[in-house]
């Protein structure tokens, strides 16, 4: 699908490839559905129409979806509800909506598994979580997304969460502390991303600002500050990546620690496969744990 926007007053033509017109026009009538009814929460509408786009368009890069289709039509969708500014609805409303989506999306994969996957939108649940790993001291309650749980039958025990960010631009460097401190007891802190970062066009400036989402992790031989905190720092327990122009580690890390590229649509993908990998060992140790 060829998209036409026009930004700062430049025309520019995205090439949206495994997007349909279709699927285009379904999200676009689900998102001013949603929109439209009381009932709905604007991060809900969000995170149901990320969903819907992505099993209607499977090869298309997820983070594209994300940041030229969800976005652009949240925004102009909400401009006939609302009198407020769409994008400041949206930085208010879209966080939640991508960690109600991993939930979403990952739930039928990890569930068969033993393990439960819960979105985090709460102060309570931020703080429950945080004390049951016996991080409450440490770790400010506004710094995890994500919660995985291993359950038996009515039984649930948290064995590490997860860092959700559609941008690297969202401050990652202050889930730092707290993904430390997770790793630091054992538990999994793993970073998933979007890796959403284009720059708009304007008159006069170099061809880069051309729209074309290429995220911020830059590559092995030219490293960003942020992939440092992966390859080099070893801040986190991973990154995977849903941008499909983000480059992966090479070879081996300083740190150990490596990025990953993610298709959401062949599951499970690299992500879903490490925390059943890590759940697995970590049932297995609670197994040989002796009786008190």
């Amino acid at each position: 699908m060829l998209l036409k926007l026009i930004v700062n007053r430049v025309e520019v033509e995205l090439d949206l490839a495994g997007v349909t017109e279709t699927a285009y026009q379904e999200t676009e009538s689900l998102l001013s559905d949603n929109l439209g009814n009381p009932k709905v929460k604007n991060r809900e509408a969000i995170a149901v129409a990320f969903l819907h786009v992505l099993r209607q368009c499977p090869e298309a890069n997820a983070s594209d979806l994300w940041h030229h289709v969800v976005y652009r039509l949240y925004c102009e969708a909400f401009r006939k509800y609302r009198p407020e500014d769409p994008k400041q609805s949206w930085v208010r409303a879209s966080g939640d909506a991508l960690e109600r989506f991993v939930q979403m999306w990952y739930t039928p994969v990890m569930e068969p598994e033993g393990i439960k996957i819960t979105a985090l939108l709460s102060r309570d649940q931020k703080r429950a979580a945080l004390k049951e790993m016996s991080l409450e001291a440490q770790v400010g309650d506004s710094k995890l997304d994500v919660a995985l749980y291993l359950t038996d039958k009515d039984a649930h025990q948290i064995f590490g969460g997860v860092h959700v960010k559609a941008s690297l631009a969202e401050r990652v460097s202050d889930d730092v502390p707290a993904s430390r401190a997770m790793m630091g007891r054992g538990l999994f802190s793993p970073l998933w991303t979007l890796d959403v970062k284009s720059f708009p066009p304007t008159k006069g400036i170099a061809r880069v600002r051309d729209l074309i989402n290429r995220g911020e992790l830059g590559t092995p031989d030219r490293p960003s500050e942020k992939r440092k905190y992966i390859e080099e720092h070893g801040d986190f327990d991973g990154c995977y990546s849903a941008n499909a122009r983000t480059v992966p580690s090479s070879g081996g890390t300083t740190s150990g620690q490596r990025i990953h590229v993610l298709r959401l649509s062949q599951q499970p993908d690299d992500f879903a496969a490490a925390v059943i990998r890590f759940s697995q060992r970590r049932r297995g140790a609670r197994l040989l744990e002796p009786d008190h």
